[in-house]
């Protein structure tokens, strides 16, 4: 495996679109310079570590996402330590406001 910068800018600028964010909301809100964002996003340059992970927590993934591309367990790694019926209660509580979330798009 190896860091392809350009596939992880893709991932990084999907999630800013997806968030309907402009690259200047979301390098403001991440802390980033403009200038510093928009080569992180163009793939001019690969993030440091302390980037990438600023950027996986604003949008709730993992670094493995961001670098390789994996898909994402967030939801998932919070359910570990739960009981069956308290993963029961979180899932479906999740389904609801997803739900509820469409219903205001």
């Amino acid at each position: 495996m190896y860091y392809d910068v350009q596939k992880s800018a893709e991932r990084i600028r999907n999630l800013r679109t997806s968030n309907n964010l402009t690259q200047n909301e979301a390098a403001e809100k991440m802390g980033f310079s403009f200038s510093g964002y928009r080569k992180l996003e163009g793939g001019w340059n690969g993030g440091s570590v302390d980037s990438l992970m600023q950027v996986a927590e604003f949008y709730h993934v993992s670094l493995d996402y961001l670098v390789y591309g994996e898909k994402p367990e967030y939801i998932s790694s919070l359910l570990n330590g739960l009981t069956e019926k308290q993963k029961c209660i979180v899932l479906s509580n999740m389904a609801n406001l997803v739900e509820n979330l469409k219903e205001y798009q």
